[in-house]
């Protein structure tokens, strides 16, 4: 019974996938537009938000030579949501924003916004609210970077099928 359904779900993944490569279904970072992007030159504010931004998108996107160019602009807000008896912040939130501007060869340029919110919880202990504000900010820059890339290869995908970013 248990080795009939297996082989049941077997062959339905199969024919899913057969039915994809058949619509013409093609992953996003097998396209045109995530293959010109390792090795994207970055240009990324100063300061710490600006610096782990533009190392966690260095890490997605991986070494090689690309003609483009991005711009960051970033900005990190942050808010106290919780508060103790005392009235002292228990829990944050922040919100990473990043402004690009991406541009590339034959004049092509993009512009466009990527936000991740984060929350962390305030320790009693001074050091350990540092320690946890950055783990924080380090969380929502690789999201942000991941954010990035998704949406650096779908803007250059359809560029290079001709659609309108």
């Amino acid at each position: 019974m248990v080795k009939a359904a297996r082989h049941s779900a077997l062959a339905l993944g199969l024919c899913c996938v057969g039915l994809l490569s058949g619509c013409g279904f093609q992953p996003l970072y097998a396209g045109p537009g995530f293959s010109a992007l390792p090795g994207l030159t970055i240009e990324a504010e100063d300061g710490r938000i600006g610096y782990l931004v533009e190392d966690a998108l260095r890490d997605t996107l991986g070494s090689g030579r690309s003609p483009y160019h991005a711009v960051l602009e970033t900005d990190f807000r942050e808010s106290a949501i919780g508060l103790s008896a005392t009235g002292r912040a228990r829990r944050f939130s922040g919100e990473i924003r990043v402004d690009y501007t991406l541009t590339g060869p034959d004049g092509f340029e993009h512009s466009g916004r990527v936000s991740e919110p984060v929350f962390y919880d305030a320790p009693s202990d001074p050091y350990s609210l540092i320690a946890a504000r950055s783990a924080a900010e380090e969380r929502a820059a690789d999201r942000v970077a991941e954010q990035l890339a998704q949406e650096f290869a779908t803007v250059l995908q359809r560029a290079a099928l001709g659609l309108e970013p």
